[in-house]
């Protein structure tokens, strides 16, 4: 066997010692640069607006900038696949949520394990609106639910692909009314942004988004909301009645907005991004920023938030099988 000197030995050995306080100076010392939050979506939408303030809140906890990133495309896979291909050093962050998410779970042509990611926190959750367009003869809940029975085939509804919770609610919709989904007419879009043009338009009859996609087209009187999912208004859709207040609490799809992060993030590291968004969610100021996108605070960190993912991907794959409609 081949002896080392003993001036290389301790080379090697004062080498390994400082790798080690290196790696443990970062995790004490963390965050010492900016940081990238990847946004899956185009800019604009109800994600893109709920990571903003989240970055910026996040950033002022954090001492450091907190870059947003606009990463849309390929029902979301461009942006997801960027983060988990970077560095597992909290640098590159993910804007997730079930569309990035448990939603990929569904999807047989995701190119990688959907879980394989390091989930950090939600901090956000909010609920879905139902419109018509502003001329639409349907003014209400009720009356859209008959005419979409009475005639189905004929009956209109925006469609981004199955990989939304905008696609979801939409199938609750007609699941919860007993509307042959397999005779609507499901029209293709990118996004809830371009459904809520479509129906104030007249192009479709019917379409679902998160809340504060309708929020400006509204305004305008082109759009006509007929119901919220879930038991929670909006401050800025006022006079819109929640499904539960018209009799339908089954009617509860909501859309969430957090952090994820490379696999392998380490644990202290983990922490401390969840500990920070969980301190954020307090925040009244940041609490109003939300609200005035529709949201509201909302935490879970670590397992609990992986435990609930893996619940909603369930609840999706029973909803698709009992209406028998998927993509």
């Amino acid at each position: 066997m081949r002896a080392f000197p003993r001036a290389v030995v301790a080379v090697c050995a004062a080498a390994l010692l400082t790798s080690c306080a290196a790696a443990a100076e970062t995790a004490q010392t963390f965050p010492g640069r900016s940081i990238d939050y990847v946004v899956p979506f185009a800019a604009g939408g109800s994600t893109d607006i709920a990571a903003r303030a989240g970055a910026e809140a996040l950033s002022d906890r954090l001492g450091v900038p907190v870059n947003v990133i606009n990463k849309p495309g390929a029902d979301q896979i461009i942006g997801v696949s960027s983060v988990r291909s970077a560095e597992a050093d909290g640098y590159t962050l993910l804007a997730d949520g079930a569309g990035s998410s448990s939603i990929q779970g569904l999807l047989p042509y995701v190119p990688y394990d959907w879980a394989d990611r390091t989930f950090v926190a939600k901090f956000a959750a909010g609920p879905h609106v139902y419109v018509v367009g502003g001329d639409s003869p349907y003014r209400t809940y009720d009356e859209v639910v008959a005419a979409a029975k009475q005639d189905p085939d004929r009956f209109t509804v925006g469609w981004i692909g199955g990989s939304s919770t905008s696609d979801y609610a939409t199938l609750q919709f007609l699941a919860e009314n007993g509307i042959d989904a397999a005779r609507v007419q499901r029209v293709p879009f990118r996004s809830s942004g371009e459904v809520m043009r479509a129906v104030a338009a007249g192009d479709i009859d019917f379409g679902a988004g998160g809340a504060s996609s309708a929020f400006s087209l509204s305004k305008t009187g082109k759009l006509r909301s007929i119901a919220l999912t879930g038991d929670k208004p909006v401050s800025k859709l006022k006079g819109v009645p929640t499904a539960a207040e018209l009799g339908h609490p089954g009617l509860d799809m909501q859309y969430w907005v957090g952090v994820s992060a490379p696999p392998g993030l380490p644990a202290d590291l983990t922490a401390k991004l969840g500990d920070a968004v969980a301190a954020i969610a307090q925040d009244k100021a940041f609490a109003g920023k939300l609200d005035a996108v529709g949201l509201s605070p909302a935490v879970l960190t670590g397992a609990e938030l992986r435990a609930d993912i893996d619940r909603e991907k369930n609840r999706f794959a029973a909803l698709s099988q009992q209406i028998g409609v998927a993509g």
